[in-house]
Formats: structure tokens, C-alpha cells, sequence
């Protein structure tokens, strides 16, 4: 069951919406089925694709078209359907808003780095977006050059078991080959990411522990002792 509501409040985690249509109280009492009642939210962007978006777009197809020696068209096509396939949504880029064209270049950048597409063009705004930096991630790629990477550190950390013991979800983090990563420690992590434009991102949890970076058992013992710390500061806020 889908229907469109308007906002007319937003406080913290607290949502005031109206239905646009009469809603059956009864039908929902039957859905939630002696359980709560739960609703996915998806808040609708009135902003349309912007410029930079569209090329961007674009440009990533026919980087794919030329390594697939096929035309942009037919590249285009088989995108949208392998996307449809992938999320279930259907990408226009005539009707698509500003969140809905991320979410479609987002994809496009996953399949670049998947498929080992060669990127010949310098796309400034590919680079203005994060997400290029923690998709290489999660692919160990390269983020300037492509190659096989290592994940190097905004902030030093130790070696061997220190490191694994370090809490990856508060790091900052880059793709980098070994050349780029010994440029980095070489010119200083400050200048490099600044004559590169690599934004250093955190990864989540789950990336974190497919790329081997630490193990579960040291995430659950650094989620453990957020609970014990958060528990002993609202015992003192309130002593």
C-alpha cells in the first residue's frame, strides 16, 4: 500500500503528516496484524537534475560504451535495465530529481570500478563527490590512478595488532596504490589530499570488516564500551 502525504511537521525523530487520501483504519489494523504498525519514508525532492549531474552522467556511459566497444545508446539502455533489475526504480534522465540522479550516478561509479572501466577523462566533479572516494574504497581502487589499492590513513595509526585493535569506524580513510601511498607519507597527508582532491571518508561497518580491516569480535568490544562509557556519563549527569 503507497500513498503520497504532506509534512506539516518535523521535530527531531517526530513526523506530522497528512494522507492525501482517506486511509482505512481498519486495513491498516489488519496489515500491522496484532503488531505495531510500521511505514517506509520517502521524502520526494522537488529539486530537478542539475547540469553537472546530467554530463556527469553522460560522460560515466560513454566511458562504458568505449570500453565496451558499443555505442553510448545502446550502453545507456542496458544501464537503465541492469539498474531497474539492481533497485527496482526506473532512471529518466529527462524526469529524474537531484537525489534520484545520485542515486543513479552512485550506481554508475560502482559499475566503473567493478567492471575495471579506464576513466580517460578528469571529471572535477566526479571528485566533488565523496562517494567516488568510499566507493574506491570498497573496491580497493585507486582513487587517483585506478590500480590496486591499499587503504591508507588520514590520521597515523600504529602497525600489526594495534592497528587492528584501532576503531576503523572513526577514520578517515583513502584508496591508494603504493606509489600514491608513498607519495602521501613522502609530501605529507595534508598537502597530498590537497593536490590530489581526495576527501578522506569513514567507511561503515560492514565495508570495514569485508575489507579485513579489523574483525567483529574488536567492533562488538568498541560497541560494548560506548555503552558502558554513555551508561557511566548519564549516571554522573544526573548525580
Amino acid at each position: 500500500m503507497r500513498f503520497l502525504a504532506k509534512v506539516f511537521e518535523v521535530k527531531n525523530n517526530w513526523f506530522r503528516i497528512q494522507s492525501t487520501k482517506l486511509i482505512n483504519r481498519e486495513f491498516l489494523d489488519l496489515l500491522a496484524d496484532g503488531q505495531e504498525l510500521y511505514v517506509e519514508v520517502k521524502v520526494h525532492d522537488n529539486r530537478g537534475i542539475t547540469s553537472k549531474q546530467n554530463a556527469l552522467s553522460h560522460s560515466l556511459i560513454r566511458d562504458i560504451a568505449r570500453y565496451s566497444y558499443d555505442s553510448p545508446e545502446r550502453i545507456e539502455l542496458l544501464m537503465k535495465y541492469y539498474y531497474k533489475g539492481k533497485t527496482g526504480e526506473t532512471f529518466s534522465h529527462r524526469l529524474a530529481t537531484r537525489t534520484e540522479a545520485n542515486e543513479w550516478i552512485h550506481f554508475l561509479i560502482d559499475f566503473v570500478l567493478e567492471a575495471n572501466v579506464e576513466l580517460p577523462g578528469d571529471y572535477i566533479y566526479l571528485l566533488e563527490d565523496n562517494y567516488w572516494f568510499y566507493s574506491c574504497l570498497k573496491h580497493r581502487k585507486c582513487c587517483i590512478c585506478g590500480q590496486y589499492a591499499d587503504i591508507a590513513h588520514f590520521q597515523a595509526v600504529g602497525a600489526g595488532k594495534k592497528r587492528k585493535h584501532t576503531d576503523h569506524r572513526l577514520l578517515l580513510l583513502m584508496a591508494l596504490c603504493r606509489e600514491h601511498h608513498q607519495l602521501q607519507h613522502q609530501q605529507g597527508v595534508h598537502y597530498f589530499v590537497k593536490k590530489y582532491r581526495v576527501i578522506p571518508v569513514r567507511l561503515e561497518e560492514t565495508d570495514i570488516l569485508k575489507l579485513k580491516l579489523t574483525t567483529k569480535r574488536v567492533l562488538d568490544e568498541f560497541k560494548q564500551n560506548e555503552i558502558i562509557e554513555g551508561y557511566f556519563q548519564m549516571e554522573v549527569g544526573e548525580s
